[in-house]
């Protein structure tokens, strides 16, 4: 039990019901009402792993002008993206998707490279 006002961390991470009341989107967009190339991804239940991953992919793409993250409160499990594009173009959203795509395939990647050179090792040590 905890002495502080604070949930315990344990149920900020719990699945909600989408169809329950107060539940929150996983994903939210909110676009710059100054700049139409820039917006705003909120993430829900997501923390600094997944928000300093994406900004590290988005700024690896030459059509992204601004990409950073910020976590409002240490008690609110939510992560803001903001993004910027160089022009109207290619959209903050557009970007957004590529970066997920292109992490998508990392992780394919990755986890084939890992399954193989297991499978390697198995095989080398006779299991």
């Amino acid at each position: 039990m905890s002495s502080t006002n604070a949930p315990e961390r344990f149920l900020s991470w719990r699945f909600e019901d989408p169809s329950s009341e107060g539940s929150k989107r996983r994903l939210q967009y909110l676009p710059d009402s100054k700049k139409p190339n820039a917006g705003t991804f909120i993430l829900a239940k997501e923390d600094h792993t997944l928000g300093n991953l994406l900004r590290l992919q988005l700024l690896r793409d030459p059509s992204v002008r601004f990409a950073g993250y910020r976590m409002p409160h240490p008690l609110v499990t939510e992560t803001h993206l903001r993004v910027e594009t160089m022009d109207s173009k290619f959209t903050s959203i557009q970007a957004f998707e590529s970066a997920l795509g292109d992490l998508q395939l990392e992780v394919h990647l990755m986890d084939r490279s890992f399954d193989a050179a297991l499978t390697e090792f198995e095989y080398n040590r006779g299991i």
